[in-house]
């Protein structure tokens, strides 16, 4: 669902969404390393949308009382570490100024399960620009139009939202281009956790590089004594390495995490924050 009215002859060109695929399979190839798909993810958005900066974040609706808890998983092209401050700020915290008109956004992505937006479509000039959110948060960055895409998520019991600003005085962001996010949106938002992993599953993040050096071989279907040769270690090492590995993946045996990788299915570690 796009919020306002967009015209039919602002749909995406194929070529754009094959892009979209293109950019989904890019992380589907990282899936077992959060870092490294979520940069690729991210790259892709601000190149896709023609984006100064990008986030992606999960989002609980509040209450009459409280804003909406908003938690960052992954943010690019901040240029200052101070606008990257003011980022994380002003989704940290109840006494933030909200996001103006923000209901209007997540009611409709609750009730239809997805919507995707740019900032004119749910707050206009004359409300935006004298608001206290664009005044401390906005202006200051040098960002100003947005666009995001908000769908639901149950597995993972949140709303979740990618998108991202354009610099200040850069053109209005094209219908086509919304439609483009939500199409990104619609295709990413179900591989979270599922078939992209999370911060606080089970993945290579962790790993030193000798124990990465060593899953790759054993991927690769090289045995102990093989890895051993090739890495130029003795194998009684390599055996500590792949114990090591036995135990970072939740495994007990060379089959048990060889089925790991050929499911591609990320799982639960003891830390479960995302």
């Amino acid at each position: 669902m796009v919020l306002g009215s967009v015209l039919k002859s602002e749909d995406p060109t194929v070529n754009e969404i094959r892009e979209v695929f293109r950019l989904v399979n890019a992380c589907c190839d990282k899936w077992d390393h959060p870092d490294e798909w979520q940069v690729v993810l991210l790259d892709g958005v601000i190149e896709l949308l023609e984006l100064g900066a990008s986030v992606l974040q999960f989002v609980m609706p509040g209450t009459h009382e409280h804003l909406p808890q908003i938690l960052p998983i992954a943010s690019k092209g901040w240029k200052t570490k101070e606008a990257e401050r003011l980022y994380l700020q002003s989704i940290d915290g109840d006494d933030r100024p909200p996001l103006v008109n923000i209901d209007k956004a997540l009611g409709p992505a609750i009730a239809e399960g997805s919507v995707s937006f740019s900032r004119p479509m749910v707050v206009p000039d004359d409300v935006w620009y004298p608001s206290d959110f664009y005044r401390d948060y906005v202006e200051p960055i040098g960002l100003d139009e947005w666009v995001s895409s908000f769908r639901v998520s149950p597995t993972l019991g949140s709303v979740v939202m990618v998108g991202g600003n354009r610099a200040h005085g850069d053109e209005p962001i094209a219908g086509r281009k919304i439609k483009l996010l939500g199409i990104l949106g619609e295709e990413i938002t179900p591989l979270l956790g599922t078939k992209l992993s999370l911060r606080g599953q089970v993945s290579k993040a962790g790993l030193t590089p000798r124990q990465r050096q060593t899953l790759e071989l054993l991927l690769d279907g090289l045995s102990e004594k093989q890895v051993a040769a090739e890495l130029g270690l003795s194998p009684a090492t390599v055996h500590d390495y792949i114990v090591k590995l036995h135990k970072h993946f939740d495994v007990s045996s060379r089959g048990e995490l060889l089925s790991y990788f050929i499911k591609r299915r990320p799982k639960d570690g003891s830390d479960t924050r995302v």
